[in-house]
């Protein structure tokens, strides 16, 4: 890929259990929070609507059927994502997805660089 910000992300790892995922979605949090990867909200909702979200849910409780989250690097674009069926205690992955479509709300525009 190329990027120095989101290399290390751009593995797919299979989701074999509960705890595996509670794993890497506390590695995904610390990751968000320190700025090199962003929670994409409007991608994670639009296809689980009603879903919580990934920074808010509880990894300790009870965990949804089904959780889609999705993840952006600010620097290069790339999408990653963490998809997981908790339903059956395992089924899912962590993998990159691709890049950001050209059109995406968050693309800077000519109007940004007068505030």
């Amino acid at each position: 890929m190329g990027c120095a910000k989101c290399d290390e992300f751009d593995v797919e790892i299979p989701i074999q259990s509960l705890s595996l995922f509670v794993r890497i979605a506390n590695k995904v949090r610390a990751t968000v929070a320190g700025g090199t990867l962003s929670y994409n909200s409007f991608e994670s909702s639009r296809e689980l609507i009603g879903q919580p979200s990934f920074l808010e849910l509880d990894l300790s409780g009870p965990l949804p059927d089904v959780m889609r989250y999705h993840f952006n690097c600010p620097s290069c674009g790339n999408c990653f994502g963490l998809f997981v069926e908790a339903y059956h205690g395992s089924g899912g992955k962590w993998s990159l997805l691709g890049k950001l479509p050209a059109n995406y709300s968050l693309k800077r525009t000519a109007a940004d660089g007068l505030r």
